[in-house]
């Protein structure tokens, strides 16, 4: 999947890469290099996956095999920025 695919499916939801990298505790940067796959981060890819409702394999194909043994549970709620 495109990194612009990624991102706007992030705007969709309401979120953006800043807002979720501030929940993260990480810089929007690193949340970047994730999105267009110049760096693995389980834990960012997770929670990227978890509100997008994207699968790892849609979004990063063959780039995250771990969550073959250890599938993400979609929230089912909208995702809420933390004050």
């Amino acid at each position: 999947m495109h990194p612009e695919d990624i991102k706007s499916t992030l705007r969709k939801t309401g979120t953006t890469a800043s807002v979720l990298a501030r929940g993260l505790g990480v810089s929007h940067q690193a949340v970047s290099c994730v999105i267009r796959g110049r760096h693995r981060s389980l834990r960012i890819a997770r929670r990227i996956c978890e509100v997008t409702g994207l699968s790892p394999d849609t979004a990063w194909p063959g780039r995250y095999p771990e969550f073959r043994f250890n599938p993400i549970r979609f929230q089912t709620a909208s995702f809420k920025e933390v004050a």
